[in-house]
């Protein structure tokens, strides 16, 4: 059985052009540039963080998960630059039932650059490592193609669709769920 994380010092990771660190106040301002973007919001139900004020907010929150010990939020940036161009994150640990979700956001002139498959599989790589789950899972709002074809090509199976399970941007959309098991997972070639 792989060792369960403790929380008692914060994971940053790299991958071959990425760095995965700790959120900090500095990176308030490309947070409103993410955040405060209504196409990255698009498939979101999280409301606009277009302020500094705001963005400052959404850090604290997002920090707050790790200090409760329930997740684990990075801050994505170039490898050779510390300027925050997405999030990603493990939540929703289940440790009874021994799963985890995961997300990524992108920086919208960053699309199609393969950022969110390349953290992904270092995320997930992470959660096989160091936490003691069975299976990853994620969803998509139905119509997230971009979304869904990343899950993919980490290797995520197609599981259902909860129809009108989510209220988003003020109509109920349907939620496209996809999961990983630990024996299915293949890390990718270097």
């Amino acid at each position: 059985m792989p060792p369960t994380f403790d929380f008692t010092e914060f994971p940053t990771l790299t991958t071959e052009r990425l760095r995965l660190r700790r959120l900090t106040h500095d990176d308030a301002d490309q947070i409103v540039a993410l955040m405060g973007d209504p196409e990255v919001l698009r498939y979101l139900k999280d409301p606009p963080r277009d302020t500094r004020e705001k963005a400052i907010e959404f850090i604290d929150w997002l920090n707050g998960f790790f200090e409760t010990k329930e997740a684990v939020p990075w801050a994505v940036t170039p490898r050779d630059d510390d300027k925050l161009i997405g999030l990603c994150n493990w939540h929703a640990w289940n440790r009874e039932d021994r799963h985890v979700d995961i997300g990524y956001h992108f920086l919208r002139e960053l699309w199609g650059r393969g950022y969110a498959t390349e953290v992904s599989h270092a995320m997930i790589q992470w959660c096989f490592d160091n936490l003691d789950v069975h299976r990853i899972q994620a969803d998509c709002t139905d119509g997230n193609i971009a979304s869904e074809t990343v899950m993919r090509k980490c290797g995520f199976k197609y599981e259902g669709t909860t129809r009108e399970s989510c209220w988003e941007h003020e109509r109920f959309v349907d939620l496209k769920w996809f999961g990983l098991l630990r024996r299915e997972f293949v890390p990718p070639s270097p």
